[in-house]
């Protein structure tokens, strides 16, 4: 039989080892931010020419 304590042991070690298999993202996000933000001025751009003629 495993103790509560081997058991926590084991839970903490599963925890350490998703966290190290996680990658960093910010760089994704940001980039889909920048993405983002080009289509809206792209559309409020054009929309705004529409207007305009």
């Amino acid at each position: 039989m495993s103790s509560v304590s081997e058991k926590k042991q084991e839970q903490h070690e599963l925890h350490e080892q998703h966290e190290k298999e996680e990658p960093k993202l910010h760089g994704a996000f940001a980039s889909v931010l920048i993405l983002g933000a080009f289509i809206v001025v792209s559309w409020v751009a054009i929309y705004f020419l529409f207007l305009s003629r």
